[in-house]
């Protein structure tokens, strides 16, 4: 008899479309803000290499882009040597290791934006982030981890995804 009691609580419930989750979730935050990943150019001093998605299109337990910073790289490695081979202009930062040009990510997860990135950053790069990802009226934390120190690399996924 429990069952059925807790059952039809369940039914009673209401049950939200995707329109209306994403609705509920608007008044927390702007429709337009982005989660992705981003490298910061050094001697250029911008962005770039951002890729990104509407926070609105995340599906149930994601919380950021879904590529990985050295997959993209190394497409973009790819191509930068292929120009080279056929003499045209290139940046030469792309022959650097990908963990050696300063780089974060943007993270959706309880309502607020988590930004993890080295202790490279600077305000004028926090600024820059906050407009690129749209993230203006948005609680926004950034969150200093040795991951995304430059040199270093892939390590555990509860060292990286640690929001406390």
């Amino acid at each position: 008899m429990r069952f059925f009691s807790n059952f039809a609580k369940i039914l009673k419930a209401k049950i939200m479309s995707r329109d209306e989750a994403i609705s509920e979730m608007l008044q927390y935050f702007d429709e337009k803000a982005l989660v992705g990943l981003f490298w910061y150019h050094p001697i250029e001093e911008d962005l770039f290499e951002v890729h990104s998605i509407p926070v609105t299109s995340l599906k149930k337990h994601e919380s950021t882009y879904p590529r990985l910073h050295k997959t993209i790289w190394q497409e973009l490695r790819f191509r930068t040597k292929s120009r080279i081979k056929k003499g045209l202009s290139h940046d030469p930062i792309y022959l650097e290791d990908y963990t050696k040009v300063p780089r974060g990510r943007v993270f959706f997860q309880d309502g607020k934006f988590y930004i993890f990135v080295g202790s490279w950053i600077t305000d004028k790069i926090k600024k820059q982030i906050i407009k690129h990802f749209n993230l203006q009226k948005c609680e926004v934390i950034f969150k200093i981890d040795r991951h995304w120190e430059i040199g270093h690399g892939w390590s555990s996924e509860k060292d990286i995804l640690n929001f406390e």
